[in-house]
């Protein structure tokens, strides 16, 4: 009885040992899956605005593509390098990594982008009458009409004559708020309109006038008859001086002592809705030698004009 339980005994501790070796000859045969990995890097975490950077990756153990988030998104590959160029700010890029048993590696850079110099495009003049005021990232363009009256421009082409009658003003750029101009950058434009900004010059010539010492005379160049409205433009309310109707062909002649004057021409000037079909600014001679010049030919001590007696129109 003795000897059949020590048997027994040595049999269970020989089955004990033999699981032991089993055991560490498996644990051997199958070590444990790596973890998966991902590394992120940049070449320069604080650049100056316009620079770029340049992003690099690897991973380990990831299964399928990588996943970018933060201020970059979509997909990428195991491994690989990208340039990108930031904004003013900082900025976080992010890589996420996955096994094939969903477990998740993840690595990130941050980048600050320093607002740099300026260099603000030019206010052009592409004639004598416009003025271009330009888009420039971050930077307000003003026009300062002297005294401090400053006034903020939008981008825009505008006519001359809205800022300037003659006088001088300056067009100025202005960096926002935690933006600098570069220094020795033109940043001020300075702008004249000219008289001629002023000339009244549109619409087809159906009217063309000849103008001889202190008077006008309009010739209808079309096949139908037309309005002609005359005016000077000395007159702070440009009070009306004469207004008639030319026909097809047909020449009248207007007296004046102004010299700067103008005439619109209509279908029909009673319609008020009408639009000018014409305008045009006229310059009158005046005390020219050997001619009267003074306007006053009618002899009513009146500035005003009066259409020639050969014309057939009474005077106004």
């Amino acid at each position: 009885m003795l000897l059949t339980s020590r048997s027994t005994a040595r049999r269970a501790g020989s089955l004990v040992a033999a699981l032991g070796v089993m055991l560490a000859m498996f644990l051997v045969a199958s070590p444990a899956q790596a973890a998966v990995t991902v590394n992120l890097e940049v070449d320069d975490t604080t650049i100056t605005v316009g620079q770029n950077i340049t992003l690099s990756w690897s991973s380990s153990e990831a299964v399928g593509l990588l996943e970018a988030s933060g201020d970059w998104d979509g997909t990428r590959t195991l491994s690989g390098v990208e340039d990108v160029t930031p904004t003013v700010g900082t900025h976080t890029y992010t890589l996420t990594a996955r096994d094939q048993s969903g477990t998740t590696s993840v690595d990130s850079v941050t980048v600050t982008v320093a607002p740099g110099p300026i260099t603000p495009n030019a206010v052009t003049f592409p004639d004598d009458c416009t003025v271009v005021i330009p888009t420039t990232p971050n930077v307000t363009y003003f026009v300062d009409y002297g005294d401090g009256d400053t006034e903020p421009l939008g981008a825009d082409t505008y006519d001359g004559g809205f800022f300037s009658d003659g006088e001088e003003v300056t067009f100025f750029a202005k960096a926002n708020d935690g933006f600098t101009l570069a220094n020795g950058v033109p940043t001020e434009w300075a702008y004249t309109a000219p008289e001629s900004c002023f000339e009244f010059n549109e619409g087809p010539s159906l009217v063309t006038t000849t103008t001889e010492c202190g008077s006008v005379t309009f010739t209808n160049t079309t096949d139908g008859p037309l309005d002609v409205q005359y005016v000077s433009l000395e007159d702070e309310d440009f009070e009306e001086l004469a207004q008639f109707t030319l026909a097809a062909g047909a020449s009248r002649t207007v007296k004046t002592s102004k010299v700067d004057t103008a005439f619109a021409v209509f279908e029909d000037f009673e319609n008020e809705q009408e639009d000018p079909l014409q305008i045009r600014y006229i310059e009158v001679p005046q005390d020219c030698d050997g001619g009267s010049g003074d306007g006053d030919d009618d002899g009513d001590g009146s500035d005003h004009p009066t259409v020639a007696p050969a014309a057939g129109i009474a005077a106004r």
